[in-house]
């Protein structure tokens, strides 16, 4: 990649996609523009531009997005920019001060995580299966053994835990 390309590591949550969309604004704001995400949304590519102000909202979606769903967005004045492992990554300009969202109402925003939280169930799932049926030898063992095991566990339900977490704030928002 030439000079006008800007490769960043970055990790995000999957439930801190208001994190990333803030980053990603941010980086707009220092001229340089989302171009591609890469490596389960840790690698990000940017081409470097004119400082701008842009929104950058993000959709998760299990299935491939349908045509009109995505039309449905571009008529709405927004642009894809890129995907990654169900995850949508989208911007507009912000228009006078005004931040364009692609959901505005809290059922989709609550329907965007719960899509994700079957996805993690789904995997913790199976993962949980496949520590249990790992032949003759036991996960328990060795001191070894067992921390993997449960560190493994954490990584599967430390996720599910804050999207229950957040999807109870939306539906229950503090006045």
């Amino acid at each position: 990649m030439s000079g006008q390309f800007v490769i960043k590591f970055k990790f995000f949550w999957d439930d801190a996609d208001h994190a990333l969309e803030r980053w990603l604004e941010q980086m707009a704001h220092q001229g340089l523009h989302l171009y591609k995400v890469d490596c389960m949304r840790c690698r990000f590519v940017f081409k470097r531009g004119e400082p701008a102000d842009i929104t950058y909202r993000l959709d998760f979606q299990v299935r491939r997005m349908a045509t009109d769903h995505v039309q449905l967005f571009t008529d709405a004045g927004w642009e894809r920019v890129d995907q990654s492992f169900g995850w949508q990554v989208w911007r507009a300009p912000t228009r006078a001060g005004c931040t364009p969202e692609i959901f505005t109402d809290t059922a989709s925003r609550v329907r965007k995580y719960q899509r994700l939280l079957w996805l993690f169930a789904f995997a913790a799932a199976v993962g949980l299966v496949q520590l249990s049926r790992r032949g003759t030898d036991s996960l328990w063992d060795t001191p070894a053994h067992i921390a993997m095991t449960l560190g493994v566990i954490a990584m599967f339900i430390y996720p599910v835990v804050r999207l229950l977490r957040r999807i109870r704030s939306l539906r229950n928002p503090v006045p």
